[in-house]
């Protein structure tokens, strides 16, 4: 789902501030942009993400600013300094150039070397730790109104399919009965006025009945309608199972359309099956 959120820690001459946002994604992608300065902290923003959201395409920037300069120690490369200084002694022994060596000359020579102050690393992966969780506690809060949304739209979606569903087991013994009708029509016009035992008949129409009857995958299909609703309002992560029920919904109302022989179930089928789609388009956007 989507979501935005930001968080800030100040501690121990240090700011770090952190910006987070999401799009809908069926798996996990974290991308964190820091300072190449401080990518030593990337491990920490990971494991943090990592534990709290389980999808989305998650960017994470981080921002850190020292608030009180710690002193840098300077140091010269004497060698160098050195090197630098015998090569001026020898332009100066075979060019016609005089001119005296001053500290001016030195300054821009590029012999001084920074020594970046020893960071508390230990500090300020908890700064960061505090930040970050800040973010996703917005982020999460955002993306709890959206699912809240998105929960209602589902509910209305399942309830308009049980009722087709319910349409359809209505008619289903009417099928047989249509059916029972036009085949003894048939026989007569095919027969001619040559009889047909009763029971033949009768074992006729319990043969098409066996292989139209849908009683089984309406009551299975009742059942994932159900184990849906419940995972929904589980208020754990079920992305993933609401996922597979799908698949077995749309498995089973395929073999309805496959063996009802009625316009009406075939075209409440593929209603229900458009809908199922709606439905599996959103439910990639649920953890």
């Amino acid at each position: 789902m989507t979501g935005f959120g930001r968080g800030e820690a100040v501690g121990q001459g240090w700011h770090v501030k952190v910006e987070m946002k999401s799009v809908n994604h069926r798996y996990l992608d974290l991308t964190a942009r820091i300072g190449r300065d401080y990518t030593q902290l990337e491990e920490t923003i990971r494991r943090i993400v990592q534990k709290r959201l389980a999808r989305g395409r998650v960017e994470v920037s981080v921002f850190v600013e020292e608030l009180e300069p710690m002193e840098r120690t300077v140091k010269v490369n004497m060698p160098l300094l050195r090197g630098y200084l015998q090569a001026l002694e020898q332009v100066q022994s075979e060019l016609p150039v005089k001119q005296d060596l001053t500290i001016d000359h030195v300054l821009t020579l590029p012999v001084f070397e920074q020594e970046d102050p020893a960071v508390d690393w230990e500090n300020l992966a908890l700064l960061t730790e505090e930040a970050v969780t800040a973010a996703i506690g917005e982020l999460e809060q955002m993306r709890a109104l959206e699912g809240a949304q998105l929960h209602e739209d589902l509910a209305a979606k399942l309830d308009y399919v049980s009722q087709l569903v319910d349409t359809i087991e209505e008619a289903a013994p009417h099928v047989v009965e249509a059916y029972r009708a036009r085949l003894r029509e048939r026989l007569k016009e095919l027969l001619d006025g040559t009889s047909l035992t009763e029971e033949r008949f009768l074992a006729e129409v319990a043969i098409f009945a066996d292989k139209s009857g849908i009683d089984e995958e309406i009551v299975r299909f009742h059942s994932h309608l159900k184990q849906f609703a419940r995972a929904m309002d589980s208020g754990e992560p079920v992305g993933r199972k609401l996922d597979f029920l799908l698949q077995e919904m749309n498995r089973e109302i395929n073999t309805i359309g496959a063996k009802a022989n009625s316009i009406d179930i075939a075209n409440a089928v593929v209603e229900i099956k458009s809908v199922l789609e709606k439905i599996r388009e959103q439910v990639q956007n649920i953890e």
